[in-house]
């Protein structure tokens, strides 16, 4: 198992969108929410995703996709 910390930033496009919610449902790994700035324009979030490399990997890919600027932060 390998830990991952990265900051999520949503643009204000996906301000409705419950991406943490699909996340957890579309991916077998654990997600800890360290620390989140939300404002109806824009918002960030850091998490560490914990599990097996591969599945960390594709959803940060899926994240992508979704419109999420994704920075990967040292753990």
């Amino acid at each position: 198992m390998v830990s991952q910390s990265v900051r999520l930033i949503f643009p204000s496009s996906l301000h409705d969108e419950p991406i943490i919610n699909k996340l957890m449902r579309r991916f077998s790994f654990t997600v800890n929410i360290l620390r989140a700035n939300i404002a109806p324009d824009q918002g960030w979030i850091d998490i560490q995703l914990s599990g097996r490399a591969p599945e960390i990997e594709e959803s940060l890919s899926w994240l992508r996709e979704q419109g999420v600027e994704i920075v990967l932060l040292t753990n």
